[in-house]
């Protein structure tokens, strides 16, 4: 059952099963704030007379040019993300195509954050223009969750002229398909109970955090809709998909346990630190202890089925002196070879002395959950295939029996 605009989902006519299924623990509300579309509706914010116009965002200096976020009007002539840019000219003379604001997207997204945190320290954000709240135990203070989220909805809008899409749900899953399923704009409330009755016509495109490949083998069984997984057992899905089964199954009926982060719990982080006890000058030696470092780091990535969305390189030379430099990514990056590729953007950036170094130190910030991703490479696909297995070999036989022959120069 699917719900536009401000509506519900209406609970079945018979409450026996689930007065049986009742609990002491109080029922959880959680918002999820979805700008959809964020790079272009940012752009629109600073400039609404693009609002009427297909509209693109480009990654900016590249020698080939991709879209990195499109409009409604843009996607319905054909446009569509990781599409290179003189291929959508050519489908759309009327394009209007625009280059990244990272400035303005953090502020955006800052005052998403800002707006929800009024309501609860429980927020957390998962990518560009995408936040949870956790609003259980706040009734008495801002009255129901229901109208606290439609008002922030309101309020977003008119303040910031950046309407998002709002979903209410009992966990971040299911609100967050009410999103997907009211987008571009709109808000969805799912009763409590009422989850997988909501979740059980859907398509199965619609559950977050699903491997295309996997919804690839789930259309070759012909399941197409979310209701088809309830009728096969999680023992006949995990013989089918793996270990992805059991997320799936949980999925399929509404089920989700995963609590909002506060936002007093630091930022998970991954960090790697490189001392070099013979101090040196060395590029080659250099790049190579980077490299081996970078890849440390993101097998932990993919362990905690994150990406880093932002890059952090400090280098301390011979002489006490450090320097640093951060990067953003516009989508979350676990894969050896493209987060070596902005290390090593950085590193030749930064080492700009011929003056020994003592220490070199990796942050990996911005870490992000399935929820929300943007593509950013063409190629991700494979290399994340190619990541994929490594892991397994590398699992089986151990970390050293497999790598990569090289190390790419500066």
């Amino acid at each position: 059952m699917q719900a536009y605009g401000r509506g519900r989902v209406r609970p079945p006519k018979s409450h026996k099963k689930m007065r049986l299924q009742k609990t002491n623990h109080i029922a959880r509300n959680i918002i999820h704030l979805n700008l959809v579309n964020f790079y272009v509706s940012v752009a629109r914010a600073l400039n609404p007379r693009l609002s009427s116009y297909p509209v693109a965002v480009a990654t900016a200096g590249a020698s080939q040019r991709v879209l990195l976020d499109v409009s409604s009007q843009a996607r319905e002539a054909g446009i569509y993300r990781n599409m290179r840019v003189e291929t959508a000219k050519r489908k759309c003379p009327d394009l209007v195509l625009l280059d990244p604001i990272p400035g303005a997207y953090e502020q955006a997204h800052t005052a998403l954050v800002k707006e929800a945190s009024r309501l609860s320290p429980r927020v957390e954000t998962a990518g560009p223009g995408h936040v949870f709240v956790d609003l259980t135990g706040t009734q008495r203070l801002f009255g129901r969750s229901v109208d606290i989220a439609d008002r922030l909805r309101r309020e977003i809008g008119t303040k910031y002229n950046l309407p998002p899409t709002v979903g209410l749900a009992a966990n971040k899953l299911v609100s967050k398909v009410a999103t997907r399923v009211i987008k571009p704009v709109g808000f969805c409330t799912v009763m409590h109970g009422c989850e997988e009755e909501f979740m059980a016509p859907l398509p199965v495109t619609l559950m977050p955090g699903i491997d295309p490949k996997v919804l690839q083998k789930l259309a070759e069984f012909n399941i197409l809709v979310i209701n088809d997984l309830r009728c096969v057992s999680q023992d006949r899905l995990a013989h089918a998909l793996g270990n992805v089964a059991v997320d799936i199954y949980r999925f399929s009926r509404g089920i989700d346990n995963v609590p909002v982060r506060e936002l007093s719990v630091p930022e998970p982080s991954v960090e790697r630190r490189v001392v070099f006890k013979d101090q040196t000058n060395d590029e080659y030696l250099i790049r190579k202890e980077l490299f081996g470092n970078v890849c440390l780091a993101a097998t932990k990535l993919r362990r905690m089925g994150l990406g880093a969305r932002r890059i952090e390189l400090v280098l301390t030379y011979a002489d006490s002196a450090r320097v640093r430099r951060a990067r953003n990514l516009p989508a979350p990056v676990s894969g050896d070879v493209t987060l070596f590729e902005q290390c090593n953007m950085l590193f030749g950036a930064l080492y700009t002395r011929r003056i020994r170094l003592a220490s070199m130190d990796m942050l990996f910030t911005g870490l992000c959950s399935p929820y929300g991703q943007l593509d950013l490479f063409l190629d991700q696909e494979r290399e994340t295939d190619l990541m994929r297995a490594l892991d397994t070999v590398r699992g089986k036989f151990g970390a050293g029996v497999i790598g990569f022959w090289g190390v790419p120069k500066g």
